[in-house]
């Protein structure tokens, strides 16, 4: 819950993307997609370290399918094979309106030639240690496709209730 709770607080620190689906629908993404994120924070990766619940930001799409503004994906990051490896497994995503979506993603870092696995953050060349930096755009690419659904924000629904009483409050007094 914790967890839940500063995903959702941190959203407000995500830079927009663009979004053309109605909250309605939700948003699919098809298996291949390639996604830009970014990390929210430097974060330094040693050989046998495992780093889970790391968060980026989407910052745009290299294959027409986009994210809703404001979208955290949850992922976990090690060093695997020389190479940093990366997957992401959630996605949260919450719009200015109060729309929030949720949903489970399959998604890995790749390199620019669409290989799986990077070397660019690595410090030196057997990549026993690496450095994610804010503000660079890394690329994922789905394995699955992921459906990014609409849930319900019980806030939203209490601001709904209290708007809808306010006026009968007012009227009595």
């Amino acid at each position: 819950m914790k967890r839940l709770l500063t995903s959702v607080a941190l959203l407000g620190a995500c830079l927009p993307t663009f979004a053309d689906t109605s909250p309605a629908e939700g948003y699919q993404l098809p298996t291949d997609t390639v996604l830009k994120v970014q990390v929210l924070m430097d974060k330094n990766i040693s050989q046998g370290e495992t780093v889970s619940h790391l968060l980026l930001k989407s910052t745009g799409s290299e294959t027409g399918a986009t994210l809703p503004e404001r979208c955290l994906l949850s992922a976990d990051a090690a060093i695997d094979q020389g190479k940093l490896s990366l997957h992401v497994n959630r996605a949260l995503c919450v719009e200015p309106n109060g729309h929030i979506f949720d949903g489970v993603m399959d998604a890995v870092i790749i390199s620019d030639s669409g290989n799986q696995g990077v070397t660019t953050p690595c410090v030196g060349s057997s990549c026993n240690q690496a450095v994610l930096q804010a503000g660079v755009d890394y690329r994922l690419k789905l394995n699955k496709s992921a459906d990014i659904a609409l849930v319900v924000n019980q806030t939203e629904q209490i601001n709904i209730q209290r708007r809808n009483h306010a006026p009968d409050a007012a009227a009595a007094q």
